[in-house]
């Protein structure tokens, strides 16, 4: 984005009378041009387009504006946050301290900047917002004249005040046939005053070329901003078809390109005569947008790479860079060329076009259109002549995800995993390798992990290497490994995804026994071994785990429970195991009849009461999971098949020998795990709705006097 100026230039604008003005600040690429939008991250180092992947390690499938980050950073000589690993700390929104969305990243780095805070009032009021706040400065210049007469400055300042006060509302009278000055400062400065509010009311011809006829205006400030200002109408004007019914900018071929080169032309003009006057850093912004809308994106590619080599390595101004770079070349697809950038840009267009569908990803967003192939990477080579490590990297990772060809990839990146730190490009480049050991199934991989931990320390770096060994472990039947004392992965959301989905009963049990284990991951063990045991028909085991919940354990948050919150240990002693018309004893008393007896039928009902009550039904955050090529998914050392509550109705319904009033029961729950929706809600397989019918009327028929025929209305 071109820098905000004073005065009449204040054109930061978010929208305009209606259309126009929005699209000074529109692009063809979204907001979140490449970013994490729709989907969950996966904790694997393996995808390779889905933007939830968003981390640390440069790689194509992050947002392209964290590889330019980082690219721009490294080649700056600075890390990518504080220089000692921090306690992880796990926002909201889920994503740990590996995984990023852009926010995240600008906040980490730029602590000062929050990206999604609301805009300055200015933008939101729009351009007659921009009118007002401009007030100040336009008195500053009425005051700095003093062959200004008294009666003349009054007029426009009154005349001014009214015409900020018209543009917000057109059916207040004209102003400025009525406005009588009598010195030719005056009259320059009411022609500036016409032409502005023209220039607000989006008649960008007419306002440029009432902003040409003041460039030799008596008035230095006028003469200037004047000559300024013809840039920024015929920018306007490019821009004021350009939108489509729905009010977003639809794409260069509405851009009128003639106005836009006009603009262009202005810049350079008014640069050539004031090169170093007060809206020169905007104007030379302008000339980025003037490219942008003319569709010079030879000459953009080359401007953003000379400007980010000169921008600070962070900051508001660098995040906005970023952003307007992403939009505007790399994610814009009116560029017909996003590989004509220099090496920065290079770099990251090539990154992007390496990316492909991840099958590990929860949610598909596939590749991009046409994947760059290994010749066009080769006829690069010349343009990183000056950054082979770089290129070589680049390569790599056009070997790893594109080619499959894992030992290219090692050739490409020799080891380097003793080094005592790593800027991001050289750590990037060690996971890359440690990646392509993996996938090789190389014995060697989780000793170069081990000795990657070492150099680790840059914010972001140890989590990663730690997910990388963990991996290797739990695919190598080493899970003990990562719970043992003394073990080097120490990261909260690595281990704890590891014992939801990994670990058996008795390394559960154990991580729950040790008293040097944080309390959160001792209960997020229980609560998985008590869970599966109690959901998988480990009555026996249950029971003699059941008495490890601490008295004040928590019941609540079982739907927002994931690895990484706290679990509702205290629902396996707390929870309600009763309602009023069927009778069941607590928890223990139920889980030792069916421990004594696993077909005890009663039992069997106070156990599918204690599902419904407390909320278990459709919850499968333990029972699901992940891919096989993410963290989690490689092993599974708890046996059975997860509890279904309609599979107990259909076995009570089906035995004869059951109780009446049990069977009574079975019939009524069964037919309202159905209602109100139609749909199963209590697990199990489906039945047709004749089925359900007929235990409706089963239920009428054989039990009609019993509360539970009383109580059915429908079935569903």
């Amino acid at each position: 984005m071109a820098a905000r100026t004073a005065g009449e230039t204040t054109m930061r604008l978010k929208r305009a009378r209606g259309l126009v003005m929005a699209g000074l600040l529109a692009s063809s690429g979204a907001a979140l041009a490449c970013a994490d939008v729709g989907c969950d991250p996966t904790w694997s180092l393996f995808g390779g387009a889905q933007a939830c992947h968003n981390r640390v390690v440069i790689a194509p499938g992050n947002d392209s504006r964290v590889n330019l980050l980082a690219l721009l950073r490294d080649s700056a000589g600075l890390g990518l946050g504080g220089t000692e690993y921090p306690k992880p700390e796990y926002d909201e929104e889920g994503f740990g301290h590996m995984f990023l969305d852009w926010g995240m990243v600008t906040r980490t780095w730029v602590p000062a900047l929050d990206p999604m805070a609301d805009p300055p009032a200015d933008v939101i009021d729009g351009p007659c917002g921009a009118f007002r706040a401009a007030t100040p400065e336009f008195t500053a210049a009425l005051a700095a004249n003093r062959a200004l007469p008294g009666g003349d400055r009054t007029a426009l300042t009154a005349a001014r005040t009214q015409l900020v006060a018209r543009c917000a509302d057109s059916s207040l009278p004209a102003v400025l046939p009525g406005v009588a000055v009598s010195s030719a400062s005056g009259k320059a400065f009411l022609g500036y005053l016409a032409a502005s509010d023209a220039f607000y009311a989006t008649r960008y011809s007419e306002a440029a070329s009432g902003y040409a006829a003041l460039a030799s205006a008596p008035d230095p400030w006028v003469a200037e901003t004047a000559r300024y200002m013809v840039a920024r109408a015929w920018l306007g004007e490019a821009l004021l078809h350009s939108m489509d019914q729905y009010g977003f900018f639809d794409g260069l071929k509405a851009v009128d390109k003639a106005a836009a080169l006009r603009g262009r032309a202005a810049l350079a003009d008014y640069l050539k005569a004031y090169p170093k006057g007060r809206y020169a850093a905007s104007a030379r912004g302008l000339e980025r947008r003037a490219m942008w809308l003319s569709g010079d994106f030879a000459a953009l590619g080359q401007r953003y790479e000379s400007v980010l080599a000169e921008a600070p390595k962070e900051g508001e101004p660098l995040v906005d860079l970023i952003n307007e770079v992403d939009g505007k070349y790399l994610s814009n697809n009116d560029n017909p060329d996003a590989f004509g950038g220099g090496l920065l840009l290079l770099a990251a267009a090539d990154l992007k076009a390496m990316r492909v569908a991840d099958p590990d990803a929860r949610y598909d967003m596939g590749g991009p259109e046409k994947q760059i192939e290994a010749a066009t990477l080769a006829s690069q080579q010349a343009a990183f002549l000056r950054a082979p490590q770089l290129y070589a990297f680049l390569q790599a990772n056009h070997a790893f995800y594109v080619a499959k060809d894992y030992a290219r990839v090692l050739q490409l990146i020799p080891d380097d995993a003793k080094r005592p730190s790593y800027t991001p490009l050289a750590f990037s480049r060690q996971v890359l390798r440690g990646q392509a050991l993996a996938a090789k199934g190389d014995p060697n991989e989780a000793g170069f992990w081990l000795e990657l931990l070492g150099g680790a320390k840059a914010l972001w770096q140890r989590p990663t290497v730690e997910l990388g060994l963990a991996m290797n472990w739990e695919r190598h039947g080493k899970l003990a490994q990562v719970f043992a004392s003394g073990s080097p992965i120490t990261d909260r959301m690595v281990r704890e995804i590891l014992l939801t989905h990994s670990a058996g009963p008795a390394l559960l049990r154990r991580v729950a026994l040790d008293v040097e284990r944080a309390q959160t991951e001792r209960d997020v063990a229980l609560f998985t071994l008590l869970y599966k045991q109690l959901s998988r028909g480990d009555y026996a085991g249950f029971r003699s785990n059941q008495t490890l919940v601490r008295s004040d354990a928590t019941t609540e948050g079982l739907w927002g429970f994931a690895p990484g919150s706290a679990a509702p240990l205290g629902l396996f002693a707390k929870g309600r195991t009763s309602q009023a018309g069927f009778a069941c004893p607590a928890l223990q008393g139920t889980v030792a009849a069916l421990a004594a007896n696993p077909k005890d039928v009663h039992a069997g009902l106070c156990l599918g009461e204690f599902w419904r009550l407390n909320g278990f039904d459709g919850f499968t955050t333990l029972d699901t999971p992940p891919s096989r090529g993410a963290l989690g998914g490689a092993a599974n050392e708890f046996a059975g098949k997860p509890l279904a509550r309609g599979s107990i109705y259909a076995a009570v319904i089906a035995d004869p020998r059951s109780a009446p009033d049990d069977r009574a029961y079975a019939l009524y729950r069964a037919v309202n795990c159905y209602g109100p929706s139609g749909y199963n809600g209590c697990g199990g397989e489906e039945v047709a709705k004749p089925v359900r019918k007929g235990w409706y009327d089963r239920l009428k028929r054989e039990f009609p006097k019993s509360l539970w025929a009383q109580k059915l209305k429908y079935y569903w």
